[in-house]
């Protein structure tokens, strides 16, 4: 371990890649595969903004913006591939990286009450009112929680104590979101149970194609959200 880190901008002799906050070099491969994926699902879902803007500008515009910035935080850990002392991306990539996937979240949280109202309030225990606006609010607070905690962390430089602070600020906005995500799933599980119970499993098989695709990358994207926010 390097005797002082402070001055450190480049890996050296004195500053060590051990010595970064990851303490190893983010792997390129890897980074830029997931930035490309988000690039392009970005793309698609401005296409999707303007296309469908009656019936779902909501969804779109904030999958949007959680794709961008998953893509610029994926760009952030390429830099820092580059260069693993790089001080301007290392706050950009751990901030966007954090905060992007509430965007993403609260994107399926405003289908929430669509699928409510075409499969039948009637199977749900919670009222179809509150299937999307509790969740959104509840998502927004895990994220404004994320984003105070990485601005205080990013101050940690000048003083050094910040940074626990903001850390733990900001494992607290995760685990907020996780809880939240976890209300939501045994809520949705109740409710596709009860359609069951009550429709028997042939509602699903006679659902439209492209709605069970559509399901199914929901249930695949909040499975994957849920487990980042259990990871982090």
């Amino acid at each position: 371990m390097s005797d002082s880190t402070d001055d450190c901008n480049f890996v050296s002799p004195t500053c060590l890649v051990e010595d970064t906050v990851y303490g190893y070099t983010p792997n390129l491969g890897g980074n830029a595969f997931y930035a490309i994926v988000f690039a392009i699902c970005a793309l698609i879902q401005f296409y999707y903004i303007f296309r469908f803007w009656r019936a779902w500008k909501t969804f779109s515009v904030l999958t949007f913006i959680g794709c961008c910035g998953e893509c610029c935080g994926y760009i952030g850990r390429i830099f820092l591939h580059k260069n693993p002392w790089d001080g301007a991306a290392l706050p950009i990539q751990l901030v966007l990286l954090m905060v992007s996937p509430s965007f993403l979240a609260a994107s399926l949280y405003t289908t929430m009450r669509a699928l409510v109202r075409y499969f039948g309030p009637e199977h749900t225990r919670l009222p179809e009112r509150f299937w999307t606006w509790p969740f959104v609010t509840a998502d927004l607070v895990g994220f404004f929680l994320q984003c105070g905690g990485g601005v205080v962390a990013a101050a940690g430089d000048r003083i050094p104590s910040l940074a626990d602070i903001g850390n733990a600020i900001m494992i607290f906005g995760v685990s907020f979101q996780a809880v939240i995500m976890l209300v939501a799933a045994v809520l949705t599980v109740d409710f596709a149970w009860r359609i069951v119970r009550r429709h028997v499993s042939r509602v699903f098989a006679d659902l439209p194609r492209d709605l069970k695709i559509f399901l199914l990358a929901m249930m695949a994207a909040f499975l994957l959200i849920l487990t980042r926010c259990v990871y982090r």
